[in-house]
């Protein structure tokens, strides 16, 4: 049995470096799952990694916003993971935590799964559906560990000092933002799997939960001293658009059974889940388990909270308060479907009266295949198939952040800051240019005014980004719809202090002088007059 156990620890290990040996194969460098796990966190952990590479220089923090983003301001400056960041390369950083990240997920929740079921092929085929339903590796490991702390819960009468190592370590590499709701979660899925349990060791099970979340608040500290003594932040304007009401339940069923809307380079990424989430979610309602019934209830009261704010009176009572209130939201329980559907599997598949067990094993591994394979799915098709020209392969470090270009660009700026238009802004920091704008989920909102007035021109001629940029603006971008049209007012880029405008496409100003018409077939480098 320990040799089988082995076994299946080896070939998750075989299928996790198939994602990351054969974009080697194909582009001599690693891909991420999609690009948006670069747009900000990965920015953000390199502006910490220098910070404390210089002996805890809180002044490089300047480099956003116009200085007005702060040290405190940077949402995992207090983790321990983080010192990968200080003592490696940003990239070497970023693979170390992406692969951390998912064996932690496996390994926790193969644990948990052998515990339920006691068959090893089971626990395997559930840790690494639970492994690849975690894409985003980058907001810390609360999510990965979240099984192992449900198996304390529900299996340990007891805790040694490994189980204490491990909660205290775990709880402080845990962000507080993003695993807000760990807590209510955590006391959910005990109480559907052994609801005697939850009532005989409440206060032990309160005292697991309470040593791993206080470890999460002292090192998300920062962000708890951010929301109640720092000034307004712009989550303060959030503001929800109601969705009428069939085109609201038409976007929960996309949502739990993630169906692709259209072929773009999404499909990608959402067809892995699709092909194993619908037959799972469908044979759930056929199902006599009454733990399967309990998970897929608890999978419908997630989508019922997010329809719910969807609606009319809750969006417009959000809207009109005020505070946390404001920018509290139940739709954040989505980030653990993980979780409850490799649960949900589990369950369901260890079922010995279930008919499904063997088609949802086949579909299983066809599904975990075409996880490993989508990270470059897009990359590979339009660059072997398609053949795209200058092709800029979003999905690796280089195409993404253009080190060899901005290299050029940071010569002629030196320690001047820059405005970006149609190229993320966060490619400029982790190039070590200082800048105006970004995508930052935590800013001032007195910023978020101040740098309206730059796009001002733009957003009354585009009702759908004035929405956007009004009602949520974590991105603050100089949005350009029409880019043969100059719509920002580069007199209020200046007064904001940057000096110098990258541009995707070419820019007809006399307000802005090109003094780098060749720094790169991507871009342009024009000078504010």
């Amino acid at each position: 049995m320990i040799l089988k156990k082995k076994n299946y620890h080896l070939l998750f290990l075989l299928i996790l470096s198939i994602s990351y040996i054969f974009p080697l194969i194909f582009f001599g460098k690693l891909t991420t799952f999609y690009h948006d796990n670069l747009d900000s966190m990965v920015v953000y952990n390199h502006v910490i990694g220098k910070i404390y590479r210089e002996g805890f220089n809180i002044e490089y923090a300047n480099i956003f916003l116009a200085g007005e983003i702060k040290y405190y301001y940077l949402r995992h400056i207090f983790k321990p993971f983080i010192f990968l960041y200080a003592v490696l390369n940003t990239e070497l950083a970023y693979w170390t935590t992406d692969i951390l990240f998912k064996v932690t997920s496996y390994l926790s929740f193969f644990i948990l799964a052998k515990k339920i079921t006691k068959n090893n092929f089971v626990s395997f085929l559930g840790a690494t559906l639970f492994t690849y339903f975690n894409t985003f590796t980058t907001l810390g490991f609360g999510l990965a560990i979240l099984p192992y702390v449900i198996y304390l819960l529900v299996f340990k009468s007891f805790l040694t000092t490994k189980h204490y190592f491990l909660l205290i370590f775990f709880g402080l590499n845990t962000d507080l933002i993003a695993d807000f709701f760990f807590i209510p979660i955590a006391f959910l899925i005990v109480l559907i799997i052994d609801k005697k349990v939850f009532f005989q060791r409440f206060y032990f099970i309160v005292k697991i939960l309470s040593i791993f979340f206080i470890c999460a608040i002292i090192s998300s500290s920062n962000i708890v001293y951010l929301q109640l003594f720092s000034e307004t932040m712009h989550r303060e304007e959030f503001s929800r658009e109601a969705l009428p009401f069939l085109k609201n339940i038409y976007q929960q069923i996309i949502s739990a059974l993630k169906l692709p809307t259209d072929y773009n380079s999404n499909f990608f990424r959402i067809i892995p889940y699709t092909i194993i989430l619908v037959p799972l979610t469908l044979l759930s309602f056929f199902s006599k388990n009454k733990i399967v019934i309990k998970i897929l209830a608890l999978i419908i009261f997630i989508h019922l909270a997010s329809f719910l704010l969807n609606t009319e009176m809750i969006a417009n009572l959000r809207n009109d308060s005020s505070g946390f209130v404001k920018t509290f939201n139940l739709s954040w329980m989505s980030h653990y479907l993980p979780i409850i559907h490799a649960l949900l599997f589990v369950y369901l598949i260890s079922d010995p009266k279930s008919l499904a067990s063997k088609p949802i094993i086949f579909l299983s591994f066809f599904s975990i295949l075409l996880f490993q394979f989508n990270s470059f799915a897009v990359p590979l098709i339009k660059t072997k198939i398609f053949k795209e020209s200058n092709y800029r392969n979003l999905y690796t470090f280089e195409g993404y952040y253009l080190f060899d270009e901005y290299k050029k660009v940071k010569k002629i700026v030196n320690d001047k800051r820059v405005l970006s238009i149609g190229l993320d802004p966060m490619i400029a920091v982790i190039n070590n240019i200082k800048v105006i704008d970004g995508y930052h989920a935590l800013y001032p909102l007195s910023y978020k005014k101040k740098f309206r007035k730059i796009i001002e021109d733009e957003l009354k001629t585009n009702l759908q980004l004035k929405n956007y940029y009004d009602n949520w603006g974590s991105r603050v971008y100089a949005f350009t719809s029409n880019p043969s049209k100059n719509l920002r007012n580069f007199d209020q880029a200046k007064k904001l202090g940057a000096e110098y405008v990258i541009s995707k496409n070419e820019i007809k100003s006399s307000d802005l002088l090109l003094v780098c018409n060749d720094c790169s077939i991507h871009f342009k480098l024009y000078k504010i007059k």
